[in-house]
C-alpha cells in the first residue's frame, strides 16, 4: 500500500501544528482577523474572559471568539487617537477612502423623494431649492441630479402627504379598530379660533400611535361648532368606530352632538355611555388657577423683579455678571410667567429662588432698581419657597396627565388620590397661605371630581385600575374608604363594579 502525502504550504507560525502526516486533502487555514495586527492578548486574566490590549494606546477589550468577536476591536481602531490609518491620509479634495470605494445607484425619482422629505422634516420653505448655495451643493454631490423647481417640490410634498394619508386611513378603518380622539381649541393673538383633532389607536402589536387628523380654523368655541368639525373630520377619514373623546370640561354639547350622530351606526361602545373624557390636565389647571387667582404680594414682587431684569439686554447682562460672582448659573432661571397658566408661575418662582442672592446683590449695586415697596424681601422669598414646594407635586401630576405617547388612563386614580391627600393635609398646617389656597382648591376639586359630581367623571378611569392585576377592585375600595364615609365608599365601589361588569 502506498500512502501519498498531500503537499501544502504553511507559514512559519503553524509548522508545529502540521508536523504529523495528513491523509487526504487538508482544509485551508483561515488567516487571523486583520484587527489582531494591532492588538495583543493580555496575560494574567481569567481564561474564560480573555482580553486584548491595543498596541497603540493600551486600551483593553473583551475578545472571546464566541461572545465578543473582533467587532469591538475594529470599532476601537476607527476612533483610536494613537493609531494613524495610512488609508485615511488622502490628499485634500480626493474625498474619503471609504466613500470613494462605495457603489451607489442613482435615480432621479428617489432623489426628488428624499428632497421632498427633507423639506417636510426640516420645515424648509419651497424656495429653498432655488437658492444658489443649494444648487452648488447638489452639483458637487451629483451633477446628474436635475434640481426641481419649488412648484415641483410642493407637488412632491403633496403627493407624499396623500400617500401617507392613504396608509393611515387604511389603518384607522380596518375591521375592529377603535380610535380615541382628543381635541384642543384656542384663540391666537390675531383673534382667530383654531382647533386640532388628534387620534390615538393601538395596532396589532400593541403599540400606541398618535396622529394629528385635522388642524383648522373654527368660527367659535361653541359645542355645536366643535361637534360638526369633529364629525366632518371623521367622515373625511372614514372613521365610524369611536371609543372615547377627550375634550375640555365645557364641551358637553359637542359630545351630545357626536353621540346623536354616531348612535345609529353601531360605532360607539355601550351607545356612547363612556365616550366623554374630560381633560384631567385642564381640570387640574382650573383647580390650581382658582387657588392662585388672588396672587399673594410675594409672588407679585418676585415677578416684578424678574420682569425688571428681562426688560433690557443691558440689565440682563449685569444680572449675569453678578451671578458669575456668586457662582450661580442663570440658564433657564429667568422666565416670565403667563397669567392663564399656573405652571408657568411655578417655573418662574422655582428659577428665581435659585438666583435669590443675585437679586439681593442687584438691589445693592443698581440705583435704578425697583421702588422700595416692590423689592422682594426675605419674607417674600420664604413664601415663594413654600409655594414652590406645594405646587411641585401638581406640576409633576400635570406632566404625567399631559403625556402623549404613553397610556395615562391607568394613572388617573393614583394621581387623584395623591391630590386629594395633599389638599386634605395642608389645611391642618400653621401656614395661613397654604390653608387658604387648599380651601379654594377643595371647592373646585369637589366640583369636578367629588362624590356629588359622579356624572362628570368617566367610570372607565376607575375600571382601568380594576383591570390592573397589581391593584384590582380592592385597591379602589381601600382609597374610597380612606377619603369617604363608609356608606359613600360602598356606593362608589358598587358603581365602579357595575360599570366594570
Amino acid at each position: 500500500m502506498i500512502i501519498r502525502m498531500t503537499s501544502f504550504s504553511v507559514d512559519e507560525t503553524s509548522n508545529q501544528s502540521c508536523s504529523s502526516p495528513v491523509l487526504g486533502k487538508r482544509k485551508s487555514v483561515k488567516p487571523p482577523p486583520s484587527a489582531w495586527e494591532h492588538f495583543i492578548k493580555v496575560e494574567g486574566c481569567d481564561p474564560k474572559y480573555p482580553r486584548a490590549a491595543c498596541k497603540h494606546c493600551e486600551a483593553s477589550y473583551a475578545c472571546d471568539s464566541k461572545r465578543n468577536g473582533t467587532t469591538n476591536l475594529k470599532r476601537h481602531l476607527k476612533k483610536c487617537k494613537m493609531y494613524v490609518n495610512p488609508l485615511e491620509d488622502n490628499v485634500e479634495g480626493e474625498g474619503d477612502s471609504e466613500s470613494s470605494l462605495m457603489a451607489a445607484s442613482f435615480t432621479q425619482e428617489n432623489c426628488r423623494k428624499m428632497l421632498a422629505r427633507m423639506v417636510i422634516l426640516d420645515e424648509l420653505p419651497f424656495k429653498f431649492v432655488e437658492s444658489e448655495g443649494f444648487h452648488q451643493f447638489c452639483r458637487a454631490l451629483n451633477p446628474k441630479f436635475v434640481i426641481p423647481s419649488r412648484v415641483t417640490v410642493a407637488k412632491d410634498c403633496f403627493q407624499m402627504y396623500m400617500k401617507e394619508k392613504k396608509k393611515l386611513k387604511n389603518a384607522l378603518t380596518r375591521s375592529g379598530q377603535r380610535v380615541c380622539l382628543t381635541t384642543d381649541t384656542w384663540t391666537s393673538v390675531q383673534n382667530i379660533n383654531y382647533m386640532v383633532i388628534t387620534a390615538y389607536f393601538i395596532d396589532d402589536d400593541w403599540n400606541l400611535h398618535k396622529r394629528i387628523l385635522n388642524f383648522c380654523q373654527v368660527a367659535n368655541h361653541k359645542g355645536d361648532t366643535i361637534g360638526r368639525t369633529i364629525e366632518k373630520c371623521l367622515e373625511c377619514w372614514g372613521i365610524d368606530t369611536l371609543f372615547t373623546v377627550t375634550v375640555d370640561n365645557s364641551n358637553d354639547v359637542a359630545i351630545a352632538y357626536l353621540v346623536k350622530k354616531f348612535k345609529g351606526r353601531n360605532g360607539l361602545v355601550l351607545d356612547g355611555e363612556f365616550i366623554h373624557i374630560r381633560c384631567c390636565a385642564h381640570i387640574l389647571n382650573l383647580i390650581v388657577s382658582d387657588a392662585l387667582k388672588d396672587l399673594h404680594v410675594s409672588i407679585i414682587r418676585i415677578r416684578n423683579a424678574v420682569k425688571y431684569v428681562r426688560s433690557s439686554p443691558a440689565r440682563l447682562q449685569i444680572f449675569k455678571d453678578f451671578a458669575k460672582e456668586d457662582k450661580m448659573s442663570t440658564k433657564n432661571c429667568l422666565t416670565m410667567d403667563v397669567p392663564t397658566r399656573w405652571n408657568s408661575t411655578f417655573t418662574m418662582l422655582d428659577g428665581a429662588i435659585k438666583c435669590q442672592k443675585t437679586f439681593e446683590r442687584l438691589e445693592e449695586h443698581d440705583p435704578s432698581y425697583l421702588p422700595k415697596d416692590d423689592i422682594p424681601i426675605t419674607e417674600d422669598w420664604d413664601n415663594a419657597k413654600v409655594f414652590v414646594k406645594f405646587l411641585k407635586t401638581f406640576s409633576e401630576v400635570t406632566m404625567k396627565f399631559s403625556a402623549s405617547m404613553s397610556v395615562t388612563s391607568n394613572i388617573f386614580f393614583h394621581e387623584l388620590c395623591l391630590i386629594q391627600e395633599i389638599i386634605c393635609e395642608y389645611p391642618s398646617y400653621e401656614n395661613a397661605l397654604l390653608s387658604q389656597m387648599t380651601l379654594s382648591m377643595q371647592t373646585k376639586f369637589n366640583k369636578y371630581w367629588g362624590i356629588t359630581t359622579s356624572e362628570k367623571t368617566n367610570l372607565l378611569l376607575y375600571v382601568s385600575v380594576v383591570l390592573d392585576p397589581r391593584y384590582k377592585l380592592a385597591y379602589v375600595n381601600y382609597y374610597f374608604n380612606e377619603f369617604l364615609e363608609e356608606d359613600c365608599a360602598k356606593i362608589w365601589t358598587n358603581k365602579v363594579e357595575e360599570a366594570f361588569r
